[in-house]
């Protein structure tokens, strides 16, 4: 008889226990990223007893009550809430993110409440580390696992490559023209367009390209750098421009490029006024128009570093375009300068400069065409020296369409953040430029009720020998950016065990007041 309390009571303990599990869900329906708990019942042997009859056995078993003997997380998709956030992330189907604290300790997590610190770094709420590949300037997986960190900043890149694409067209209806190229003149040249590309430093440089209309389907390219012409570069050979030669069907003859026009460098070149004070220049040989660039002056004992370079019309421009010289003669190569007029005399300016334009040509691979560019910092940068591809240009009847690339890019400050669906980390910063910096890792497991909750959203496997299985993002799951995974609880469904526990409970009560009737009829027995 007494044995039925403890039976009872046994109940009482397991459905208080199934109540604290259920409250607990309840708790969290407005967790992000909470797994809800299910609890599991066993049972209590008070009695086992075997016996056989006839070679057949006879149990005698009475239970002892129950008891919750462990709890499963449930881990199915909980709904996505937006958030318009990007670095608020939700995981659409299986994996945890990783997270590491200070001490190196990898926690696992479906919570995406992640934002960038003043460091830089990824880290959710609990200031853990989100962790992830570091990316190579190709998008490549780069090093091992390591804490995501977004850089404030993006360093300058020089413009190596340019690159013609596709629907760029020389038109073959324009007339062919027999003057000599003179960028001053727009006579000399069928079309011009411009772009901008960068030094070493990031500084923003004007480069044109001229296009020249010589004969049928066959063209000259020059190129200029801030006004001054850059020449192609052929093992060490400097010439002025690319003759392109393209087939009847307006595609470029790739066999049958060259480049065209020997020319001489003549580079820091110093020249002292030809007489004191009236600010005029002699170049030790007569320039190509438009080549002339001006480096620094020296008045008074004082340097100016500039970068000056002539229009090919007979002007001297600066960098905003306004005239501070004249070009008097391309012949003998006199230049003369007002700012430098009247001046104590002695005077002196660096340029440097193309001259001895001489008839000669070379083949050239029309995707590898180097052009050997001037230095307009003086040495502060390095000299902008770039290789072009022109095989995607055409020649057909229809308008001049220009269509170029280039890889260089000036300083740039960080932005926003945007993640992709495979967990690509994006940094977009004020230079333009889209950098992707790192890609999300996501762990599974195999089993997984090895992992523990240890609050704050985060789990650890029991064992920490125990490796998970590592995959980029978007493999076995998409990242959602600016969702959060909601908790998966389902609160009607709580609402039934609830009052499903309450009846329980209370019919295990009920067990010990009858037993406690009985026990007392018992007694009375004797009375």
């Amino acid at each position: 008889m007494i044995q039925s309390f403890y039976t009872g009571n046994a109940g009482l303990g397991a459905n208080r226990e199934w109540l604290s599990i259920i409250s607990d869900n309840i708790a969290n329906v407005n967790t992000v990223g909470f797994k809800a708990e299910r609890a599991n019942f066993e049972d209590l042997i008070s009695k086992s007893l075997t016996t056989y009859a006839n070679g057949s056995p006879k149990n005698y078993e009475v239970g002892g009550g129950s008891y919750v003997g462990s709890t499963t997380k449930d881990f199915s998709q909980g709904s996505l809430m937006n958030t318009n956030t990007p670095t608020d992330l939700a995981l659409d189907g299986e994996g945890f993110f990783m997270v590491q604290d200070n001490q190196g300790l990898t926690y696992y997590t479906r919570a995406g409440q992640f934002r960038t610190n003043a460091e830089g770094d990824l880290i959710n709420l609990n200031g853990q580390k989100l962790l992830g590949w570091a990316l190579d300037r190709n998008g490549n997986i780069s090093g091992a696992i390591q804490g995501i960190n977004i850089p404030n900043s993006m360093d300058p890149s020089q413009t190596t490559q340019i690159t013609f694409k596709e629907p760029t067209n020389l038109d073959s209806r324009v007339n062919v023209i027999t003057a000599a190229f003179n960028p001053g003149d727009s006579t000399t040249f069928s079309y011009v367009n411009s772009f901008t590309t960068y030094d070493s430093l990031g500084n923003p440089h004007i480069t044109s390209y001229y296009f020249q209309r010589t004969g049928t389907n066959t063209w000259n390219v020059y190129k200029l750098i801030d006004g001054t012409i850059s020449p192609v570069d052929v093992g060490g050979t400097l010439y002025k421009s690319v003759k392109l030669q393209f087939h009847p069907d307006g595609t470029l003859d790739v066999n049958n490029i060259t480049a065209d026009i020997q020319v001489t460098l003549a580079s820091d070149e110093t020249q002292t006024d030809t007489l004191a004070t009236d600010g005029r220049f002699t170049l030790a040989n007569p320039p190509t128009r438009g080549s002339i660039h001006i480096k620094s002056y020296t008045t008074g004992g004082d340097t100016y570093i500039v970068n000056w370079h002539d229009d090919g019309a007979g002007n001297i421009l600066d960098e905003n375009g306004n005239i501070v010289g004249t070009v008097i003669d391309y012949t003998t190569g006199e230049i003369r300068i007002p700012l430098l007029e009247n001046s104590a005399g002695g005077d002196q300016i660096t340029v440097d400069y193309l001259y001895n334009e001489t008839a000669g040509s070379t083949p050239v691979n029309p995707t590898q065409v180097k052009f050997s560019g001037y230095d307009p910092n003086n040495g502060a940068a390095v000299p902008l020296t770039t290789t072009e591809n022109f095989k995607e240009i055409r020649q057909v009847a229809s308008d001049f369409i220009f269509y170029a690339q280039q890889d260089g890019y000036a300083k740039g400050d960080l932005l926003s953040v945007a993640v992709s669906e495979d967990g690509v980390v994006k940094g977009v910063y004020s230079n333009g430029q889209v950098k992707d910096i790192a890609r999300i890792a996501i762990a599974t497991f195999k089993d997984k009720e090895i992992l523990v909750r240890k609050g704050n959203n985060l789990y650890l496997p029991n064992s920490q020998t125990y490796t998970p299985i590592i995959v980029p993002g978007g493999v076995i799951s998409k990242i959602r950016s600016g969702f959060l995974e909601l908790s998966n609880v389902d609160i009607s469904r709580e609402f039934i065990n609830l009052i499903t526990a309450q009846r329980a409970y209370q019919a295990n009560a009920r067990t010990i007041t009858t037993s406690d009737q009985v026990l007392q009829e018992t007694m009375n027995i004797k009375r």
